[in-house]
């Protein structure tokens, strides 16, 4: 397979906006008849892109995924190959050029979300086509897909890269030569633009990974509202794991009754299992109508607000550490500081860390990020028989409260000395 030199993510906070709901956006599969999107209805009017862009900053957000279109292809910006677009509704303004000018203004790279799936097009086939009509019709979809593309890489030219959804059918996984020839157009019309791994199938119809083990694209996109269960299984892969915060809601739920909504307290957790994992989290926000955001996703946006200022150290530059996982919580590292999210405070308040006994960096000076003065560290060789590993105790102050995962930041130096062999037990 021909390939390009990746283009690296930067290790963020993402913000997912999808999806803006158009009265309704569904098709047939949700039992509504397709071309019945009221679409002429839609007016958001409390639409704020300038403030949910200061929102996404003061989160933490270092990028977003801004939709353009869904699987109903409604287009929430003036598109010139269909009728189907924000410009005839009452509303009547680029959506999108207003979210990508908003972000833009606040140093926020964009990612925009494209679905090439269309429920009510007439032209669009799932299978693979069959007969010359259906021929005919999916060459003018492919065409009609490529024509939007290029028009949102010359309309947005400013743009990170793109997101895309609805590429598992077998009518677009088979076209691995349209998609490799229109993902290279795309790049060349946006230079060092990100692609993920949902894009295209190889020659024999594999996605994300084509048939020799290959990553297609520049990141791996398979981690849908799921975590990988290890860092090796990555195997050096960029990646991301987006998540909504009901438990599958994409979309405004207009009913939420007696649904797990995800607390920040949940995100955080997900957030810095990601970031131990070099991955990146991607959080869903789903305004309505009208364009607002839900009262209970304004709370978790201002609680992730001031979690993320206060152990942002921890977050951004932090990445993977190689030493055995702690079930405290997640680990991460910057040049010379070891940072760890507590997620489960220890009943005795010591705080245990593993390292193998041939570390040449361990743990010399602790403190809790967010308040004064250092807390004790301590070596602790238990003198376990064959064991590999020695271990660090960060004793926390008993009056020490937080009411969310805290972050201990550790110093790395020289051990103090090598544990000693005392007496080897005889087997």
């Amino acid at each position: 397979m021909l390939g390009h030199q990746p283009h690296r993510p930067r290790p963020q906070l993402g913000i997912n906006l999808l999806r803006h709901e158009t009265h309704p956006s569904n098709s047939q599969r949700c039992g509504i008849k397709p071309g019945a999107v009221h679409y002429q209805e839609f007016n958001p009017t409390q639409l704020d892109p300038v403030a949910l862009a200061r929102q996404a900053r003061d989160m933490g957000a270092r990028y977003v995924i801004v939709p353009t279109k869904h699987h109903d292809g409604f287009c929430l910006w003036p598109s010139r190959f269909t009728e189907h677009t924000v410009a005839p509704t009452p509303y009547g303004e680029d959506i999108v050029g207003q979210f990508v000018s908003a972000y833009d203004a606040e140093n926020i790279d964009v990612f925009l979300y494209f679905s090439v799936l269309e429920w009510t097009n007439p032209d669009y086939v799932e299978h693979a086509p069959h007969t010359d009509d259906e021929r005919r019709r999916f060459d003018r979809f492919l065409q009609y897909t490529r024509n939007q593309l290029l028009e949102l890489t010359e309309r947005y030219p400013s743009i990170k890269g793109f997101w895309f959804d609805g590429t598992w059918d077998e009518s677009w996984s088979r076209e691995y030569e349209f998609t490799y020839a229109l993902e290279r157009e795309l790049r060349a019309a946006v230079p060092g633009l990100i692609i993920g791994s949902r894009f295209r199938a190889d020659e024999h119809g594999s996605r994300h990974f084509d048939s020799t083990g290959r990553l297609l694209g520049d990141y791996e996109q398979g981690w849908e509202r799921k975590l990988p269960p290890s860092f090796e299984l990555l195997e050096g892969h960029d990646w991301d794991c987006v998540t909504s915060i009901p438990p599958n809601g994409w979309a405004y739920l207009k009913n939420i009754d007696g649904l797990y909504l995800k607390t920040a307290d949940d995100l955080i957790d997900l957030l810095m299992r990601c970031r131990s994992m070099n991955g990146n989290l991607v959080i869903n926000f789903g305004p309505d109508g009208q364009g607002r955001i839900r009262p209970e996703e304004n709370e978790i946006a201002a609680a992730l607000a001031q979690w993320t200022r206060t152990n942002e150290d921890a977050i951004y530059p932090g990445r993977h550490v190689p030493i055995p996982r702690t079930p405290l919580g997640h680990l991460t590292r910057s040049d010379r500081t070891l940072y760890l999210t507590v997620v489960n405070r220890p009943v005795n308040d010591i705080v245990r860390l593993t390292f193998p006994k041939d570390s040449s960096e361990v743990p010399v000076e602790a403190r809790i990020l967010g308040t004064e003065g250092q807390v004790a560290v301590r070596h602790t060789d238990i003198g376990f028989d064959l064991d590999p590993y020695t271990y660090y105790d960060i004793r926390l102050p008993h009056d020490f409260t937080s009411t969310h995962a805290f972050v201990i930041a550790m110093t790395l130096g020289d051990p103090p000395h090598r544990a000693a062999h005392l007496m080897d037990a005889a087997m």
